[in-house]
C-alpha cells in the first residue's frame, strides 16, 4: 500500500515544473529540520511561506545589579599601648612581646637531651636575659636540669616504668634540697656520700638522658609535685612510715617514706 501511494506521489511530482519541484522538497527539508532547530532563527524562513514558530527562543532575563553593601567599619582597637609603642602615619602601632624565656627554656631542654653542656649553659644564660627583660617566669640552672635528668635516667630510665614513678623518684630528690635534713643543692644531695649510689659508676657523669626523663625533670624543677614535702628516702625496703610504694616484677617493690621528723615539714 506504502509502495503504491510513494509511486502515486512520484508521479505527481513529475508533472510539475523543475523549478517548483525544487522549491517544494526543499520546503519539506526545513519543516523535517525545524524542530530540532526550535525555529530559533526566524531569518531561515521564506518570507512568502506563513509558518507558525513551535519553540520561540526563550527571552532574556534582565539582570538587576544590586549594590554592594557598604563595609563596616572596624572596631578601634582596645589595647593599651605598652611604654616604647609609636604612632606611624596616625595609625598606632603596638609591639608583639615573643615569650622569649619560654624559647630558650625548650633549648634547654634539647640541650639536656643532647647531652649538649655548652649549648644547654648558653640557652640559660639567654633565658636569663629574657627573665631580666621583663619575660615571666624563674631561674633554672641547666646543671641542675641536667644532673636531676641523669639521676632520674640511671635510677628510673627503663622503657617499662611508668611516668609517675620517673617522677615521684626526682621528687625526692627536690624534698631533699628543700629539707633542712640535708644538703640544699642538688648536686651536694646527689653527690652526699653514701646516699645515691648511682652517681659512683663511670658512665654516670657523662651520660644522656631519655627524653621522657629530661621532661621529668623539667617539670619537677617548674614546681610539679606529687608527694607531701616529707618523702625524702626512696629503696627498696622500709626507711620510716611509709606514704606510698611502686611495685615492679623485675625491680621489686620500691618504697617511698616520710622523715622521721615531720614537725621540720610543717
Amino acid at each position: 500500500m506504502m509502495r503504491k501511494r510513494w509511486r502515486a506521489l512520484q508521479a505527481r511530482l513529475r508533472l510539475l515544473p523543475k523549478r517548483s519541484r525544487r522549491a517544494l522538497v526543499g520546503l519539506v527539508c526545513l519543516l523535517l529540520t525545524a524542530p530540532l532547530h526550535g525555529f530559533a532563527e526566524t531569518e531561515l524562513l521564506p518570507e512568502r511561506l506563513n509558518v507558525r514558530i513551535l519553540h520561540p527562543p526563550a527571552p532574556t532575563p534582565e539582570i538587576v545589579e544590586t549594590p554592594a553593601p557598604s563595609p563596616t567599619p572596624a572596631p578601634a582597637p582596645t589595647q593599651t599601648p605598652e611604654e616604647g609603642d609609636y604612632a606611624f602615619l596616625g595609625h598606632k602601632t603596638w609591639k608583639t612581646r615573643l615569650d622569649m624565656a619560654g624559647y630558650y627554656l625548650g633549648e634547654m631542654a634539647e640541650a639536656a637531651c643532647a647531652g649538649d653542656v655548652s649549648a644547654g649553659r648558653a640557652a640559660e644564660k639567654a633565658r636569663n636575659t629574657a627573665l631580666a627583660a621583663g619575660d615571666e617566669g624563674e631561674p633554672l640552672s641547666f646543671d641542675d636540669l641536667l644532673l636531676l635528668a641523669r639521676v632520674i635516667d640511671a635510677m628510673a630510665g627503663s622503657d617499662w616504668l611508668t611516668e609517675d614513678f620517673r617522677l615521684c623518684v626526682g621528687e625526692v630528690v627536690l624534698n631533699r634540697v628543700a629539707s633542712p635534713e640535708f644538703p640544699n643543692t642538688l648536686h651536694d644531695v646527689v653527690y652526699q656520700r653514701g646516699q645515691y649510689t648511682v652517681v659512683n659508676s663511670a658512665r654516670f657523669a657523662s651520660s644522656v638522658p631519655r627524653r621522657e626523663c629530661v621532661e621529668a625533670a623539667l617539670r619537677l624543677l617548674l614546681g610539679e609535685r606529687h608527694m607531701v614535702p616529707a618523702v625524702v628516702y626512696q629503696a627498696d625496703y622500709l626507711q620510716g612510715e611509709l606514704f606510698t610504694m611502686y611495685p615492679d616484677r623485675q625491680l621489686g617493690s620500691t618504697y617511698f617514706c616520710l622523715s622521721d621528723h615531720l614537725e621540720l615539714y610543717s
